[in-house]
């Protein structure tokens, strides 16, 4: 049986980010093809949200909103708490 520490050192330690402007259909998509469930969403080196497969469904899919015409900062959870 495998253990945690092993399935954790599968993933990797690359870090994916998005753009607060960016349209949330792009960080699903990135979201998608990383295999990722978050994004942290950076302005510039700076950390100011975190978007996840949730805040998407919540914020998005269910209040019938644009993928495409909704920005990252709309949905994403602020500030991050870190």
């Amino acid at each position: 049986m495998r253990q945690v520490k092993h399935l954790l050192e599968s993933k990797g330690s690359d870090i994916f980010s998005i753009a607060p402007d960016a349209p949330v259909l792009e960080a699903i998509k990135h979201m998608a093809e990383h295999r990722v469930g978050a994004l942290l969403v950076m302005r510039g080196d700076r950390l100011v949200g975190i978007v996840s497969e949730r805040d998407y469904a919540r914020k998005v899919i269910l209040q019938g909103r644009s993928s495409a015409q909704t920005a990252v900062s709309e949905i994403m959870s602020s500030p991050p708490l870190t």
